[in-house]
């Protein structure tokens, strides 16, 4: 199977997805990889400046090999031959889920990883959590029948993240005062793959806290959306 090609929305979905698990992390890259027929990889990126190296064997194969999520808490000692490791990505730090079927088979990697040693909260380990679970279920939705060849969704056409500017996030949290990172109301529908209209009636019923602009456009911070996607909050959205 097969995602290059595929309409924007699906493919924003996979973008949006990505980048909010760079923020709830506070990573400055996030990956989407999933696993080719014929071996090797296929990778979606947030944050990289390039794409070389990007399909790195040695890091995913170990995050999918793994039993549960794979923290590798200084990249340049675990896989000093690891692509990501060198210029001009020089990661240090990685954090991966392997995401599987019914079955327990591997069907995609996601990672976030920073150019500085770190470890993450346990906030935000339910936030990875949740991401992959996202993920897979997106994943499934895209499929369709293809030739044998085509055994596997491939990433490489997956359109980019909407060119609205989002600041990146550095390796230190941010200091009390500091104003929330919001989205709009379409980022919210597109992470959640709803229409718009569902995400501007979650606001109006109370069920997901929001802000309006001057001009009376809706606002939704981060840490809000978070905490629906990490499944902290009890209300079920219907």
């Amino acid at each position: 199977m097969r995602l290059s090609g595929i309409s924007n929305p699906p493919g924003q979905v996979f973008a949006d997805l990505l980048l909010l698990g760079a923020l709830a992390c506070q990573a400055p890259v996030a990956v989407l990889s999933v696993p080719q027929a014929g071996g090797g990889w296929s990778t979606l990126s947030h944050g990289f400046d390039t794409r070389d190296g990007l399909n790195d064997a040695l890091l995913l194969d170990a995050i999918a090999g793994s039993a549960g999520p794979a923290e590798f808490v200084d990249l340049v000692t675990s896989l000093p031959k690891s692509p990501l490791v060198l210029p001009p990505h020089s990661m240090r730090w990685a954090y991966g889920v392997g995401l599987r079927d019914a079955n327990g088979a591997t069907v995609g990697v996601v990672a976030v990883m920073d150019r500085w040693l770190r470890q993450l909260t346990k906030r935000e380990q339910r936030a990875m959590g949740a991401l992959a679970r996202q993920l897979t279920g997106h994943l499934f939705q895209v499929r369709r029948p293809v030739e044998a060849e085509e055994q596997r969704p491939v990433l490489l056409g997956v359109p980019k993240p909407a060119p609205t500017p989002v600041p990146v996030p550095s390796r230190t949290r941010p200091s009390i005062g500091e104003p929330p990172q919001l989205l709009r109301s379409h980022e919210v529908a597109s992470i959640f793959d709803v229409t718009e209209r569902t995400v501007i009636n979650w606001a109006a019923a109370g069920k997901l806290p929001s802000l309006r602009t001057i001009g009376g456009h809706l606002r939704f911070r981060r840490d809000d959306v978070m905490k629906l996607l990490s499944g902290s909050e009890e209300t079920a959205f219907k």
